[in-house]
């Protein structure tokens, strides 16, 4: 069962993709910077720039339910993030490092099913910010309506 809040479709920029890949880029890095990160956010700017109908502003409406398989898709078509996919000594075991473990951090990699679920929790997680935000302004509205109409409130 998918949960409510990705059962909707949200607005955003174009450059809210590449701020969340950065993001969880960094996150999910073991290292500071994870190699070619400014690389990875232009490629993945231009699968971006073809892959969504962007407005003039640069905005386009997401359908949350489906992002994740549309972002995983496109993180695989730049081959510099592909590269994040697996460990720089070869290795295929499924660790956990941290940058504080005593696991050297070559042997860990940015699982991009993950990365790309990330990038969709970054959008939703906007969008409930907003509409937090929001709420004060529809009390303000409401109000404004009841004091109009009744002459005050108490």
């Amino acid at each position: 069962m998918t949960h409510e809040r990705f059962n909707r479709t949200v607005w955003a920029f174009r450059s809210d993709f590449t701020s969340a890949l950065a993001k969880w880029l960094v996150k999910q890095s073991p290292y500071v910077v994870p190699d070619n990160l400014s690389v990875c956010i232009q490629k993945f700017d231009d699968v971006v720039g073809v892959s969504f109908e962007f407005d003039q502003n640069e905005m386009t409406k997401l359908p949350l339910l489906t992002l994740k398989k549309r972002i995983h898709t496109l993180l695989k078509k730049v081959p510099e993030i592909k590269a994040l996919n697996q460990a720089k000594n070869g290795g295929d075991d499924m660790l956990f490092v941290t940058r504080d473990s005593n696991i050297h951090p070559d042997d860990d990699f940015i699982a991009l099913c993950a990365l790309a679920g990330n990038i969709v929790c970054e959008f939703a997680e906007r969008e409930d910010a907003q509409q937090w935000l929001d709420r004060r302004r529809s009390d303000k509205k409401k109000r404004r309506n009841l004091l109009n109409s009744k002459g005050s409130v108490d």
